[in-house]
């Protein structure tokens, strides 16, 4: 069913309708989640906090303004996420090395894939040393392959600043990783 017409039935107040649009947006918000967050069960409660936010609110939204629902729903739950740092003041945690490599595979080279996990690790604690401004911005762009505008669109800023705070974290970036 198209966009517009799931979300009137769901300010309507249609259960069915909800139910569609929860399935057909969840696998979006939770990859979403689980590549920001980078831990599963965060990204379950983070992803449910979202849809209760998204179904209490769902008369707010306007199916005839410029925003895409989709574009809605990432900034809601990214909105959950930071949230939730707020809340917990912590910040990113890196993604631990997985010691469950399998050797006896021919095909692959465990020397390149140890390499592999360990400059992907070194990349994510120097991140942790970025602002979490840059951090969010570069992840979208570099994880989530999304444009300029549309992660202006999600965290409600100028695509130029967006670009501005990925190079910049970029840049620090080069610098921590070169020491």
């Amino acid at each position: 069913m198209e966009d517009k017409k799931l979300i009137k039935e769901c300010q309507n107040g249609d259960k069915s309708a909800f139910q569609e649009l929860i399935s057909k947006y969840h696998p979006i918000v939770y990859k979403f989640l689980v590549r920001v967050t980078e831990d599963e069960r965060l990204t379950e409660d983070l992803t449910q906090e979202t849809f209760i936010k998204i179904i209490r609110s769902i008369d707010k939204f306007d199916v005839n303004g410029k925003a895409k629902f989709s574009t809605y729903i990432i900034a809601v739950s990214k909105n959950c996420y930071i949230d939730y740092l707020r809340k917990n003041k912590k910040t990113m945690q890196s993604v631990a090395i997985d010691d469950n490599l399998n050797i006896e595979d021919t095909d692959v080279n465990v020397e390149e894939i140890v390499l592999d996990k360990i400059y992907g690790n070194d990349i994510l604690k120097a991140m942790e040393s970025l602002t979490e401004e840059q951090r969010i911005a570069i992840k979208l762009k570099y994880i989530e392959d999304l444009t300029l505008k549309e992660i202006g669109d999600i965290l409600k800023i100028e695509p130029k600043t967006v670009k501005s705070r990925i190079h910049n974290g970029i840049v620090k970036l080069r610098q921590l990783l070169q020491k």
